[in-house]
């Protein structure tokens, strides 16, 4: 089940950002605090406001039971490309639920959005990561440089059989 982030998601969201895999994935640290990942919330409740798109926390088939698994969805870049992004908390990674929420997003930016081409970037050595974009048709463009190098994906709307 996939929920838009809101401003109300701040304790499931931490829930997700102090997973040891996510906060050292998205800060570089053990575990997030709580104001960090307050604030990454504002600016995901502020990119659904002015894109009409974004992140979605991800809950399994029992939401109330285990929490949320992780978050996925979208973001604009600075660059001007629609970034398809993920992660998941270690206790839920394995299952197919980041392929299975990306699959949805990409189809909803796709058939929904209309966008033409979603980017996503991977550190090298992220092997799960690396593995749902290749399952999702994702075409790796090679290494760029960001605060780190990372593989470079895309993947391109597929034109419609007439």
């Amino acid at each position: 089940m996939l929920r838009p982030l809101t401003s109300t998601h701040s304790a499931d969201l931490y829930h997700v950002h102090r997973d040891k895999v996510v906060s050292r994935l998205l800060a570089g640290v053990d575990e997030m605090t709580r104001d960090h990942s307050d604030r990454l919330l504002q600016a995901y409740v502020e990119h659904w406001a002015l894109f009409g798109f974004g992140f979605y926390l991800v809950y399994g088939k029992r939401p109330q039971s285990v929490g949320p698994c992780g978050r996925c969805g979208l973001r604009l870049t600075p660059a001007q490309e629609v970034e398809l992004g993920y992660c998941f908390t270690a206790e839920t990674s394995g299952r197919g639920l980041a392929t299975e929420a990306a699959s949805a997003v990409v189809k909803s930016a796709f058939d929904e959005l209309r966008v033409d081409r979603l980017v996503a970037f991977v550190r090298p050595g992220n092997d799960r990561s690396l593995r749902v974009l290749e399952k999702l048709g994702a075409e790796n463009s090679g290494l760029v440089q960001k605060t780190q190098p990372v593989f470079r994906y895309v993947l391109t709307r597929p034109v419609p059989n007439d």
